[in-house]
């Protein structure tokens, strides 16, 4: 069942989760820069994100807004065997994502979802985009736009950035949205509806985006992937091997963090411990994440 609801005013988040398990790779090689001792006062404050002292329990967050009568989701998640195989086999340990039977679970059919906005075009945001791939795919989502930044379909599409993946996943999941005409790039800032921005959050990829939900005077911002773990809330400048610009990342966990607190903004973080949703706190003059939990949906 999807983990809960929270309300931004008149707009509601439903968290959706697609999967969840101890990340194949070590985080002293997520994480090259950060000492191991460093991880021991957040293994103490977040224990739901660690397998093991060197290990990062992962989860995987898809989103369904609704706002002004219009439906969003975001990101589509790690996919199943049949749909992202190299992500499902490769990072995934073998298991199919849930998104789809989650959405079931809200009562939400694909075809009642009217945009797909990604965050970016890592294979773990994409996995559920095409119900069936080979020579005749169609998009899971048949009545949706497709919204992706246009810096990150020029990068990803590129094959030597397709290369330095360990598995192939751009003709599974994202190459067909352009010929199926799906597909609606942006630049810049776009309002999707009258209570939800896009916003451009450059570094972890060239054209990362975020959300920003502003409804009857409450504030959320959905992160993407500006920080993977929640001790990045706190040590900024953590780079994980997955950025692609990791001096620009630094600087927009920075700015974007700096913008949530000034905000109050409600914070929602797809790799955070399900549902994600959470708050910044201040302890001794440090910055932390403090997870909430609504009601469930």
């Amino acid at each position: 069942m999807p983990e809960s609801k929270l309300s931004v005013g008149n707009v509601e988040v439903l968290s959706l989760t697609d999967g969840e398990g101890d990340f194949p790779f070590p985080l002293s090689q997520l994480f090259p820069s950060v000492p191991a001792e460093a991880w021991v006062p957040f293994r103490q404050r977040y224990p739901e994100v660690f397998g093991g002292p060197d290990t990062w329990r992962n989860h995987y967050g898809c989103y369904l807004l609704r706002s002004q009568g219009r439906t969003i989701l975001v990101d589509t998640g790690i996919g199943s065997q049949a749909t992202n195989p190299g992500m499902i086999n490769t990072l995934a340990g073998g298991v199919d994502g849930r998104l789809m039977s989650e959405l079931q679970a809200a009562g939400v059919r694909p075809e009642d979802v009217d945009l797909v906005f990604f965050t970016h075009l890592h294979p773990d945001h994409v996995g559920w985009n095409l119900a069936q791939g080979g020579a005749q795919p169609r998009a899971t989502f048949p009545r949706a736009r497709y919204v992706i930044h246009q810096a990150d379909w020029e990068t990803f599409k590129r094959p030597e950035v397709q290369a330095s993946f360990p598995f192939q996943y751009w003709e599974e999941t994202l190459g067909p949205l352009e010929r199926l005409g799906a597909l609606d790039l942006l630049s810049g800032e776009r309002a999707l509806t009258g209570e939800i921005t896009a916003i451009p959050t450059p570094g972890h990829t060239p054209g990362h985006m975020s959300l920003a939900i502003v409804s009857g005077g409450q504030r959320a911002f959905i992160l993407g992937d500006v920080a993977i773990h929640p001790a990045q809330v706190t040590e900024t400048d953590w780079a994980v091997i997955f950025e692609m610009d990791q001096q620009l990342a630094a600087r927009m966990r920075r700015q974007v963090f700096d913008r949530i607190e000034a905000e109050n903004s409600t914070l929602v973080a797809c790799h955070f411990p399900a549902p994600g949703f959470g708050r910044l706190v201040r302890l001794e003059g440090r910055r932390y994440w403090q997870g909430i939990q609504p009601p469930p949906a």
